[in-house]
């Protein structure tokens, strides 16, 4: 009985380190470094294009100067808007937005002169 789960355990172990070895390899490699940063970035202004797209065609948003940036799918809102409604407005759509992981608020309410 002791055998079969020794066994078992030793294939686990092996598997573990062998995975543990191949990432360790694969991240070692600066082509392959520099095409997943590639690709992140990619993302990134992929992510940022869509918040800004749909926050710049939204109807509840008119007359807001809004601009968008992502990082590791942490999305920040940026720019001005008229009221207090526009901005809550805006951080619930900029959350909604599929692979955003955090919104962070960096806008400002344009107060009346």
């Amino acid at each position: 009985m002791l055998k079969p789960n020794f066994l078992v355990a030793s294939l686990i172990t092996v598997a573990t380190f062998v995975g543990l070895g191949l990432s360790a390899f694969a991240t070692d490699d600066p082509q392959v470094l520099a095409a997943v940063v590639a690709n992140n970035e990619a993302q990134d202004a992929a992510l940022g294009d869509r918040v800004e797209t749909l926050l710049r065609t939204d109807i509840g948003l008119t007359g807001s100067r809004i601009r968008v940036s992502s990082k590791a799918a942490v999305v920040t809102v940026a720019g001005v808007v008229p009221d207090e409604h526009a901005l809550r407005r805006a951080l619930d759509l900029a959350s909604g937005v599929r692979g955003v992981r955090e919104v962070r608020n960096a806008m400002e309410v344009d107060l009346p002169k």
